[in-house]
């Protein structure tokens, strides 16, 4: 606003009326009287037509790829109106507005003249529902974790599963670069903090702090890389891309996370007020002449990074080519804190497409900042005029949009919901159309660059040049973000394979198991395309591991379709015996055995005994005696039924006859052994996207009013008997152990640790016991009796054995 006012001074004074954007540019009084009176070299270089120094000659570097290229193997996001990646693309190209709007609002204006504005916002879909169970919190922990921490952690789980890997299983080290915005829960945990003791400060630190974004979801998925969080406001989440993609470059790390999360729980929307940057009307028009404003947003996104020569290598799926990203503050050239500069976005502009090896006018698609603001978009154009002109011949203009039209501007998660608009952009050769503009802000000089907006889903397959995008972010504070993204190389054709493949599922509950089954039907039903050995492939090496199994060997597309569905019952093997560390012995005709124990090694078991028909009774219960053993019968030993009539074969035993390979596999598969799927394929399949674990998520959020505090017996109520003794006792430690683990209820003889404690949530409840009872007792004391009944009776025993502890 102040700005316009010296704008209009300056025409008023000299006669000269420049536009908004030059005022940011020459932004000093000596700058900006040189370039009024045409003397800007006399004084100073202008530092928008410096020399392009060390930029490469070719727009096509060629398709073979660069030692730097990163690969995006695996994305996962919610923004409004989503709840994945596929609905997101989706509403982008249909042109949907997500942005929630609500009844009009009252405020008075200077001169007594009362207002009104429409209340907006992105909002998501329920992101207080978390899956607790699923990554191991008990519903306290859930209630005191940040939402915006959750659906981050939520989104990091698909994210990898849907690049194929499992972190328990992958060999090499996996990093995670993450910002989220400022906690509003933190407000609401403080709140209740005064009226409910149990809730620490240490609990609001850990649950709601950005510090331990990063490295919550590196413990729950167990990531050993480099783990850090980013904070560089809007642009946090395209600077992490940056710093993630550097990584991975040198060798810090093999896979990388990189994105950003938004939530704000209760969803307050923000107020307008007269010279802010929230839109009146409830819209957010980039680029437009009736651009009024911002909309705040919500949402969360994130991706996975690897060395494109690694990732075609391994068979992964790419969805695009990273070929260069530059970060870099604007510095104090500028008008002040909080104003954009024009420099430091053309510079990071120009260090990511000097790292890309490209020339602007290779580039047809950028994804603006764009926040539909009167003043920064004129700015922000501005700048990508200069570091856009390269003084190439431009065949097609380069398309221009910008996300926040359609979700409004998710803050620390902005630059990844533009960044995963781009990549699936540059991956399907479609760009979505720019909401909400009709007519260019007439302070945006279009004839001065290459850019277009688009208006309308466009077919993007621009001659002679890959399709190849930049993504742009910039951040209150002067942080500016750029990457170029590239579509991804085609994969090599190969040869029709008609074997059968076994099929493989696992989940941490009996209903999100048959909800994975149906999802992965729908996946074929849709997607015909899919190769099934593919499908296969990465079911067996890209799932994290769980104890409620399936699976089905299945001959063709067709064949898994109708199994998959149900229609085929006795096909679709189901069990929940799953166990680690089970033992195997291997039943054989004596003939085969050293050849049985040499195939099977190879699928990845160690026998530790090999069992003939010769084998004696004595070596017979020597095998029984290891309880959980699995025997394979591999031909006809006889061996298995002579085992299951033994009087030492009980239910936790399992024998597997082999007559079909792919089944035994499936079978051992289904008992928990560890299988080397690798030396199951004659080739190395591919993988592919595939839908992500279905969460059986719960509502956590914290309500109004203190919890439920548990009480000593009272004096009038001092038991009487040892027993009624016994009772209290085990009735006050029932119900610290509910209070603490947030739990409606628990068996007296259930581990703590195993409901979901740790050290720190014990001792709590070890000094909530000294306060309840007369006792005095060591954090060690809950592993030494971690159950209600246990913890109890040594309670009991101390306050019986010490008396001087029973007086006090």
């Amino acid at each position: 606003m102040l700005m316009q006012l010296v704008r209009e001074q300056i025409a008023q004074r000299i006669g000269i009326r420049p536009k908004l954007p030059e005022l940011f540019i020459y932004s000093t009084i000596r700058s900006c009287a040189a370039f009024l009176d045409g003397s800007t070299q006399e004084h100073e270089p202008d530092p928008l037509t410096q020399e392009r120094a060390g930029e490469s000659d070719s727009a096509d570097p060629g398709a073979g790829g660069r030692d730097t290229d990163i690969a995006v193997i695996g994305l996962a996001c919610r923004f409004p109106d989503a709840v994945d990646a596929d609905q997101f693309w989706g509403n982008l190209v249909s042109g949907v507005d997500s942005v929630s709007r609500f009844p009009k609002k009252s405020f008075p204006s200077p001169g007594g003249i009362t207002r009104e504005y429409v209340p907006a916002g992105g909002l998501l879909q329920a992101p207080e529902w978390f899956d607790a169970g699923y990554f191991g919190y008990t519903p306290r922990e859930a209630l005191l974790t940040d939402p915006q921490h959750r659906v981050l952690l939520e989104c990091s789980l698909e994210a990898i599963e849907g690049a194929g890997y499992d972190p328990d299983r992958f060999p090499g080290l996996i990093g995670i670069y993450a910002g989220s915005s400022l906690s509003t829960y933190t407000e609401t945990l403080r709140a209740r903090q005064q009226e409910d003791a149990s809730i620490t400060s240490w609990d609001i630190l850990t649950g709601t702090t950005s510090d331990y974004l990063a490295s919550r979801v590196a413990y729950k998925l167990g990531l050993r890389g480099p783990t850090a969080n980013v904070q560089a406001a809007c642009a946090t989440s395209l600077y992490a891309v940056h710093f993630a993609a550097r990584a991975v470059l040198s060798g810090e790390c093999d896979l990388a996370l990189a994105g950003g999360t938004s939530v704000r729980l209760p969803a307050a929307l923000d107020n307008y007020r007269v010279g802010g940057i929230t839109s009146p009307t409830g819209t957010c028009r980039p680029f437009d002449a009736a651009a009024d404003g911002v909309i705040g947003g919500q949402g969360c996104g994130i991706i996975v990074l690897k060395r494109l020569s690694e990732a075609i290598a391994d068979g992964d799926h790419i969805h695009a080519v990273l070929r260069g990203s530059a970060v870099n503050n604007d510095g104090r050239d500028r008008a002040g804190f909080t104003a954009p500069g024009v420099r430091g976005q053309v510079e990071v502009i120009r260090a990511a497409q000097r790292a890309a090896d490209v020339t602007p006018s290779s580039i047809t698609y950028l994804e603006a900042h764009g926040t539909g603001t009167r003043v920064g978009d004129p700015i922000e154009v501005a700048g990508l005029n200069h570091a856009f002109a390269d003084g190439e011949p431009r065949e097609q203009p380069c398309l221009l949009g910008s996300v926040k039209g359609n979700i409004g501007h998710t803050d620390a998660a902005a630059g990844i919901a533009g960044f995963i608009k781009t990549v699936l952009a540059v991956e399907r050769g479609i760009i979505p159309p720019s909401l909400h503009y009709s007519e260019p802000n007439p302070d945006i000089d279009f004839a001065a660059g290459p850019f277009t907006v688009v208006t309308e889903p466009t077919p993007w397959e621009p001659a002679g040049l890959p399709r190849r995008a930049g993504v742009t972010s910039r951040g209150l504070g002067g942080g500016n973000a750029h990457v170029v993204l590239e579509q991804p190389p085609s994969p090599l054709p190969r040869e029709h394979s008609a074997q059968d493949q076994v099929l493989v599922l696992s989940a941490h509950t009996p209903a999100a198991l048959d909800e994975l089954t149906a999802r992965i039907a729908g996946r074929l039903t849709d997607h015909p395309e899919l190769d099934l050995r593919d499908v296969a492939w990465t079911l067996q090496v890209g799932r994290r591991l769980h104890g409620h199994r399936r699976y089905a060997v299945v001959r063709d597309r067709q064949d898994a379709l109708r199994v998959l569905s149900g229609d085929a019952p006795e096909r679709l093997v189901t069990g929940d015996h799953a166990r680690d560390g089970r033992a195997v012995a291997l039943l054989v005709p004596e003939t085969d055995a050293a050849q049985a124990v040499q195939h099977w090694t190879a699928l990845g078991l160690k026998p530790d005994l090999t069992l003939t028909p010769d084998s004696s009774d004595a070596q017979i219960r020597a095998a029984l005696d290891t309880p959980g053993r699995l025997f394979l019968e591999i031909g006809d030993s006889q061996l298995s039924a002579r085992l299951r009539e033994h009087p030492q074969w009980t239910p936790d035993h399992i024998a597997i006859t082999v007559t079909d390979p792919l089944a035994a596999l499936g079978e051992l598969w289904l008992a928990g052994l560890p299988i080397n799927w690798a030396a199951a394929h004659a080739e190395q399949p591919r993988r592919v996207p595939l839908p992500s674990y279905p969460f059986q998520r719960q509502r956590y959020l914290l309500e109004a009013g203190p919890i439920a505090q548990p009480t000593a017996p009272t004096a009038d109520a001092e038991p009487d008997t040892e027993l009624d003794t016994k009772l209290d006792t085990e009735q006050t430690v029932s119900k610290l152990f509910t209070q603490m683990l947030g739990l409606s209820d628990v068996d007296p003889q259930d581990n703590f640790f195993d409901l979901g404690g740790d050290s720190l949530v014990a001792t709590e409840l070890v000094g909530q016991l000294e306060q309840l009872l007369p006792v005095q007792l060591e954090v060690r004391s809950m592993y030494l009796a971690p159950s209600v009944r246990e913890l109890t009776a040594l309670l009991e025993e101390q306050m019986r054995d010490d008396p001087a502890v029973r007086r006090g």
